[in-house]
């Protein structure tokens, strides 16, 4: 077998390895807005600024910064959704060497405070609808500084007695600047993000993201399509920018290629029609969403290929895609929904499939050029596993994380000999395309025998009446672990457990079958959809204490 199986199953045209320019994240800005003023950059509820206005008021924040004095390496914390203020503030911290952090807009209370602390941001950009959240913990935090960008008229109401020093109107802050070029203070190996892990097994540690792992990953996602497309074309960037999948595909891609981003802030998932709509009015050539999205599109009554015409790169990720919306979209569109996969800790993405060749239901592709992956035994992490056999899901390449921030032991366990030991089961096959099974602190020892959640699931997900299944291990008295299965029910349906239970003892070896079956009405998930095992097992274990 070949040492890099997955090289032959390249597109034409596809290098094997790339080299990386020593640009800074602002550089690709800079040059865009030179290159292509007139092109649109952002367009949020039919409101256009262009790739010239953009630049020059990232210009204007980073005077703002340095005018509060904001110095490189200094932490600015974003709490905002999809939006031209994000993107000013983003680029406009990078210019001066600001560590951009990024932070889930739903957070609040002890969850929101640990982030700023561990972090160490001094100055918060968010919204007026977020910043209670903020002011509510900020007699704890070191934050002196929020700037809001104001939706709701609400800057003149928001409670400021709550210990902050200042609270700016971003607009008005941005305005009152000059637009020159500040003079980068930053360079290629100096860290720009702090990309907090989704928390689906634990609290969140922050990524330490480099300008230069995340360029090698922006550089390595292009390269992997190097079909030329018309000048300015349209990207539906729904994907939030604070989370790491949403910040390079959708962004950084985004500036690097002169593309138009369609903001979409906070969609309304009971709307599908607004979205079919917007794929009409904006025809993208690119829609990168999460599986649910996608299955929600399929699914609508009144959905037709023409929906989809204008869409060359349709991709997801985030969580497993279904089978059967694969099947829906191929069936409508005689495209495939090419998945992919990354994490916090790779800048973004690591695997997808081929765009224009062989991509395989179910499987989350192959390494992106300049990438090495492998499976290594979880018990004995250097043997590799053989083809087709489970193990840990391993990553080395130039879009890795330098490590944790203010993390070393959980970032000397994660990096070891310039490979990321990624937390992920997965196995791969002859032809080198890999396949996630399930995180590793989420497998089950049941009987002595291995069990992974997401092969349970897909049974029970298959019974009729079930909507959702979310199966997690709960501790027994033999030392092992029950395997207890949580339901979601279609709307108006019944399932009898003893039916159930009959039906999986047909599909399943005794050491899988579910112990415990409890019905809910939401599976817990964090906002790119993944199942937050971790709240199962935590309320679960509340109710038995």
């Amino acid at each position: 077998m070949m040492k890099k199986p997955w090289l032959k199953n390249y597109d034409k045209n596809v290098p094997h390895t790339l080299e990386y320019p020593e640009l800074t994240l602002p550089e690709f800005l800079m040059k865009t807005a030179s290159d292509h003023p007139e092109h649109i950059a952002t367009t949020l509820n039919d409101i256009d600024l262009t790739y010239k206005e953009i630049n020059e008021r990232a210009n204007g924040f980073a005077h703002a910064l340095q005018s509060f004095g904001v110095k490189k390496g200094d932490r600015v914390a974003l709490i905002l959704p999809n939006s031209p203020t994000y993107v000013i503030a983003f680029y406009g911290a990078m210019k001066i060497g600001a560590i951009a952090v990024n932070i889930n807009v739903m957070y609040h209370g002890a969850e929101l405070k640990n982030l700023i602390n561990n972090s160490g941001a001094k100055i918060v950009v968010s919204l007026d609808i977020f910043v209670q959240n903020v002011l509510n913990i900020i007699k704890d935090t070191s934050v002196g500084t929020i700037v809001i960008h104001s939706v709701m008229g609400m800057e003149k109401t928001v409670d400021k007695d709550k210990g902050v020093s200042e609270l700016i109107i971003f607009n008005d802050l941005v305005a009152s600047q000059s637009t020159d070029e500040p003079g980068l203070d930053c360079s290629n190996n100096d860290i720009a993000v702090l990309q907090y892990t989704s928390g689906a097994t634990g609290m969140p540690k922050a990524a330490a993201l480099t300008h230069r792992s995340i360029i090698a990953n922006v550089m390595q996602i292009s390269s992997w399509n190097p079909l030329i497309y018309a000048e300015n074309p349209s990207v539906i960037c729904i994907l939030p920018f604070f989370h790491v999948f949403g910040m390079t595909v959708c962004l950084h891609v985004s500036v690097f290629k002169g593309y138009r981003m369609i903001l979409l802030p906070m969609f309304d998932w009971s709307n599908i029609v607004d979205m079919l709509d917007l794929l009409k009015k904006y025809r993208p050539i690119s829609f990168p969403a999460v599986p649910a999205l996608w299955a929600a599109l399929v699914s609508y009554p009144n959905v037709t290929k023409d929906h989809f015409s204008s869409i060359e790169i349709a991709s997801g990720g985030g969580s497993p895609m279904p089978v059967w919306v694969q099947e829906k979209y191929k069936a409508l569109t005689g495209k495939s929904i090419v998945e992919a996969y990354g994490l916090s800790e790779a800048s973004s993405s690591t695997h997808i499939n081929p765009f224009h060749g062989n991509a395989i239901p179910g499987s989350i592709g192959i390494p992106l050029p300049g990438t090495d992956a492998k499976i290594v035994d979880i018990k004995k992490e250097t043997h590799e596993c053989p083809v087709g056999e489970v193990g840990e899901l391993a990553i080395k390449g130039p879009q890795l994380m330098d490590g944790y921030w203010q993390h070393p032991e959980k970032s000397q366990h994660a990096l070891r000999d310039g490979w990321l030991y990624t937390g992920d089961l997965a196995r791969m096959d002859e032809n080198g395309f890999f396949y996630l099974v399930d995180r590793k602190d989420d497998m089950i020892l049941s009987k002595g025998f291995n069990v992974y959640p997401t092969e349970v699931e897909k049974v029970l997900e298959k019974y009729k009446g079930i909507k959702e299944a979310c199966v997690v291990g709960m501790p027994d008295r033999l030392g092992g672990s029950s395997i207890t299965a949580f339901l979601v029910l279609e709307k108006e349906g019944s399932v009898g457990k003893k039916e159930l239970l009959d039906y999986c003892a047909e599909k399943l070896p005794a050491f899988k079958m579910p112990k415990i079956i409890k019905y809910i009405d939401e599976i817990p998930k964090n906002r790119i959809g993944k199942p937050l095992r971790r709240i199962l097992r935590e309320q679960e274990n509340k109710m038995k204490s």
